[in-house]
């Protein structure tokens, strides 16, 4: 049942190449990848390495297309893996009578409240997703070690922690509940809850350990430190109290409203869990289901936007500490809680099928992608490489050309920083954000390269570049007019050609 759900409420994933920016950005990368370029050094983004991973094998069996086909159908196969992780979880610890529907609500819960948001949040192959996994199944092996004290399960417990931060680095608060938890439950006996925070602080250790030697291996440690440290400037640009604060209303309602019987009902079991005498379930259980809904509560709020994939972290605690009222509920009120689900998953799948249409209606059409591409490739070979100035990662995707920088976007350059003023208001001044060291690798780039196509994006403002025109950047002004010649001017783009013996 759990795998009809998951597969039926995604089906419309498995018709688009490209849910969104993020998965046209984790393709391209790959893909890059995949022709010889080292992430982080050759290709450059801020996210952990292991989505450009399974992004790049993906597209090693399946090729551009059939690559992302794989990669939406391993992404259903995630979310249904960790929605039996969630099951197994309640069953096993959950403290509820034989023969209960409460795992399967965990399950069910997960499957259908990660498909209601928008299709780029729910149905995109986003690094959240896949964090989940391993998150979730170092959950269960820390529960059968925490009472026996079994270093090779808690040791498990923390290798998983360290594998879900190499998809996303908020997984990594995952240690203050585990070592929170030792600390409570052993607080008589600290020897003990002292050598459990040690076996999960190894597995981590060993999986962090791993992925520097693999990077030093590679030559890129120093530009992934590096790339690592911008996530720390990119969390402060988006902490402005006030803008922060409206994000965080609008965007929380919409995720609750679009889910509000798990919310609710979830919400409402970690408040309970906080007095056990007034439920009838594990204490215990709710109690670390409740913690774990308030760090992964914290971890969403990092960097104060709060994109919808990013609720997928809660949506699993969640479910947890909802599944034993629902499981009530089925008993007494099915047709509410048949409702409750079905209503928004329903609604949610029809926008997903319709995505054109109903974001045209709503003035939020996406660029017309292949009337770009067109115009692209009426100026330029097959094996041209290109150079897009702006924030278009869906069209580097649609035209399967090389990089012509390492530069999948132009945010690094101009201080663009998306969900806050700097992008969404042309007044704000975004030079602050910029990161000073791109200019001089966009200039090293360009003179080894030598990219043949320049499309600038800023004529027709297209995600939000119009404020961004190259004559604003003296470094690029100067370039262009080097070594670039306008040829055609349509659709909201500029695209340039490379002069003939440009050095």
């Amino acid at each position: 049942m759990l795998a009809l759900v998951c597969f039926g409420l995604r089906v419309a994933s498995l018709v688009r190449p490209c849910l969104s920016d993020d998965e046209a950005i984790y393709a391209v990368v790959a893909r890059e990848m995949l022709s010889g370029r080292t992430l982080y050094r050759d290709v450059a983004d801020h996210k952990p390495p292991l989505i450009y991973l399974v992004y790049a094998i993906a597209q090693a069996l399946g090729g551009p297309h059939g690559g992302m086909l794989l990669l939406h159908l391993l992404t259903i196969a995630v979310v249904l893996a960790t929605a039996l992780l969630l099951a197994r979880l309640v069953r096993q610890f959950g403290g509820l009578p034989a023969g209960s529907h409460a795992p399967f609500f965990a399950g069910l819960f997960y499957a259908v409240f990660t498909t209601t948001l928008l299709p780029f949040d729910a149905l995109a192959a986003n690094c959240e997703l896949f964090m989940m996994l391993p998150l979730t199944a170092s959950l269960l092996f820390f529960l059968r070690g925490q009472g026996t004290m079994h270093a090779r399960h808690l040791i498990a417990a923390g290798v998983l922690v360290g594998v879900a931060a190499f998809f996303k680095y908020q997984a990594g608060i995952q240690l203050v509940l585990y070592f929170g938890a030792l600390a409570t439950s052993s607080w008589r006996r600290p020897g003990r809850a002292i050598l459990g925070a040690i076996s999960i602080a190894f597995g981590v250790g060993a999986v962090l350990g791993i992925g520097i030697a693999v990077l030093a291996r590679l030559d890129c440690l120093d530009s992934a430190w590096f790339w690592f440290r911008f996530n720390f400037a990119y969390i402060k640009t988006g902490f402005a109290p006030l803008d922060t604060s409206k994000r965080a209303l609008v965007r929380i309602s919409f995720v609750a409203l679009s889910a509000a019987v798990l919310w609710f009902l979830g919400v409402a079991a970690a408040i309970r869990s906080i007095k056990p005498r007034s439920i009838g379930d594990d204490p215990r259980f709710a109690r670390l289901a409740a913690a774990w809904l308030a760090v992964s509560a914290i971890a969403i709020t990092t960097g104060g936007r709060f994109f919808g994939h990013y609720f997928h972290q809660v949506t699993a605690p969640l479910a947890l500490l909802a599944a034993p009222a629902a499981a009530r509920l089925w008993q007494t009120r099915r047709r509410l809680l048949l409702a409750s689900m079905g209503g928004p998953a329903v609604a949610f799948f029809l926008v997903a099928l319709l995505q054109r249409p109903v974001f045209a209606a709503v003035g939020a059409a996406e660029p017309d992608y292949r009337r770009l591409a067109g115009i692209i490739e009426a100026n330029a070979g097959p094996d041209d490489r290109l150079l897009i100035w702006g924030n278009l990662p869906v069209l580097y995707f649609t035209e399967e050309r090389q990089l012509g920088s390492r530069f999948v976007f132009s945010n690094y350059l101009t201080g663009l920083s998306p969900a806050t003023p700097s992008q969404s208001d042309p007044n704000v001044d975004a030079s602050p954000n910029i990161v000073p060291e791109s200019w001089d690798m966009l200039e090293a780039d360009l003179a080894a390269r030598k990219p043949r196509l320049l499309v600038d994006t800023s004529p027709g403002n297209l995600a939000a570049y119009g404020k961004f025109p190259p004559r604003r950047f003296a470094r690029l002004e100067a370039i262009v007019k080097r070594d670039y010649r306008p040829v055609a001017e349509a659709a909201g783009i500029r695209v340039l050609v490379r002069r003939e013996g440009a050095l």
